[in-house]
């Protein structure tokens, strides 16, 4: 009775498609839905839509600068900036009834860890070379046959701490909503829950592109 009263809960459960498989598509479809109303019809003096799109873009080039220098920061800001959006609406879609969170998912959550762990050992073999596996080795030299699988096991542990803490966050907070709808008074006592939970879906999208841009500083050899 409670996985029907669930399961209806999701308005694509039609397609006989897993959310995680579903709900990216949506995301994506809603932020480029939103960037070409925002940049469709651009003025001298922005409209309010307009100028929110820019506060976010100068914002986020800003956060990405303090990190990764100015050197890389016009190269990465658009990369980063659009993993902090997907992943911030992807938080914040499981708030409204009916849709689901595609980072309650754990394959969409190591999908989005995997890339970033692909992407810091291809910027970094790509920008040094051979030369990267230094970072592996460490110093002094006589320490390498510690050091190597020290380094190594520490960057697997990276996307799946990437994955765990995403995947774990949003699950929490969208199983205890959904608890407190089926089984309390819906609509009054859920109110401070989702609130925690918007401001936890912003903290976790804001922590997945902090660390994700501290790795590819790490991979470009900046010590910012």
């Amino acid at each position: 009775m409670h996985e029907m009263e669930v399961r209806f809960l999701f308005i694509f459960d039609f397609l006989h498609l897993p959310p995680g498989l579903i709900m990216p598509f949506v995301v994506t479809g809603i932020i480029a839905t939103v960037a070409w109303l925002m940049t469709r019809k651009q003025e001298l003096i922005p409209t309010p839509l307009q100028n929110l799109g820019e506060v976010a873009v100068e914002e986020l080039e800003t956060f990405v600068e303090g990190i990764l220098g100015h050197k890389h920061a016009a190269e990465f800001a658009p990369f980063l900036g659009t993993l902090f959006v997907f992943i911030m609406t992807s938080n914040l879609i499981g708030l409204i009834p009916g849709l689901r969170s595609p980072t309650a998912t754990f394959t969409d959550c190591a999908s989005l860890a995997l890339m970033i762990f692909c992407t810091t050992q291809y910027l970094g073999f790509s920008r040094h070379g051979l030369g990267y596996l230094k970072h592996f080795v460490g110093e002094p030299l006589w320490m390498a046959p510690l050091n190597f699988p020290i380094h190594v096991i520490g960057e697997i542990s990276r996307p799946i701490s990437l994955t765990l803490r995403l995947f774990g966050n949003i699950m929490g907070e969208d199983v205890v909503i959904m608890v407190l709808m089926l089984y309390l008074v819906p609509w009054i006592l859920p109110l401070p829950m989702l609130a925690l939970a918007v401001f936890t879906s912003v903290v976790q999208a804001l922590v997945f592109t902090l660390l994700s841009s501290v790795y590819f500083a790490g991979a470009l050899g900046e010590s910012h």
